[in-house]
């Protein structure tokens, strides 16, 4: 897994944030769960739920070290956490002890999602409930198919011999046989079709180097800047103008 700059991501992240917190809004507590964040990245979002648990505790987990250092970097933890591990969604340090497992715009970085959402039942309490929000698959490219696009274009395909998708967008119609497999039952699931407007191409390319680095990590730092302009220019006839983003968005709550 790509090891981000949580200080690259909380610069350009406001897309992320926007979406998360829609979903976060709709998050019924009673203020004294235990939760766990996977995915946390810099931990603007798990600062926000532990707000809402004073006599809680939260924790938020990540793979990308940069990003649990920046997540630290931000304040001590309150009463309530949140406290932030470095750790993989497959293998879940944490045996189980959490009321709730929320993640944001994450699960869709782990290839092996089975084994993701395994994870994350054996972390709940019995009886405890999981809000997953996942960029789901679509009929049209999403931003990672056109990056793969382009890694596999001659200009680029010499740095990816090898290279396996970093990503997994999950079907919908499967997404609850999925679960199931992994003793997680769907209670509710939706798809949304979004769109996020950047205003323009520097700032969705801005986003874009910050989102690609799965891919960048690749190729020599001075050949990254044209991977990145590559994928812009691809990408831009699917989304249908400069700037603009689209993106399909699976939002699913489920139990043990």
């Amino acid at each position: 897994m790509a090891d981000w700059s949580g200080r690259d991501y909380s610069r350009v992240s406001s897309l992320q944030r926007t979406v998360a917190a829609e979903t976060l809004a709709e998050l019924v507590v009673d203020g004294s769960e235990w939760v766990l964040d996977v995915g946390c990245g810099d931990g603007f979002l798990t600062r926000e739920i532990a707000d809402r648990l004073p006599r809680g505790c939260v924790i938020g987990v990540d793979a990308s070290p940069r990003m649990v250092a920046a997540a630290r970097q931000a304040g001590p933890p309150g009463p309530a956490g949140p406290v932030f591990v470095c750790g993989d969604a497959r293998r879940l340090p944490f045996g189980s002890s959490f009321d709730m497992v929320v993640s944001f715009n994450a699960l869709h970085w782990v290839p092996q999602l089975g084994e993701a959402l395994t994870g994350i039942a054996e972390a709940l309490r019995p009886g405890g409930r999981a809000l997953i929000q996942m960029v789901c698959d679509s009929a049209r490219p999403s931003i990672e198919s056109t990056a793969m696009q382009v890694a596999r274009g001659p200009r680029w395909a010499s740095y990816f011999t090898g290279f396996e998708a970093p990503f997994a967008h999950p079907d919908p119609s499967a997404f609850g046989e999925l679960a199931e497999r992994s003793s997680l039952h769907v209670d509710s699931l939706t798809v949304r079709d979004r769109e996020w407007d950047f205003e323009s191409t520097a700032k969705f390319t801005a986003w874009c180097t910050v989102g690609c680095t799965a891919w960048t990590d690749h190729i020599p730092e001075a050949d990254r800047a044209g991977f990145i302009d590559d994928v812009v220019a691809a990408y831009e006839p699917v989304a249908g103008g400069p700037g603009l983003f689209r993106f399909m968005q699976l939002r699913a709550e489920l139990h043990t």
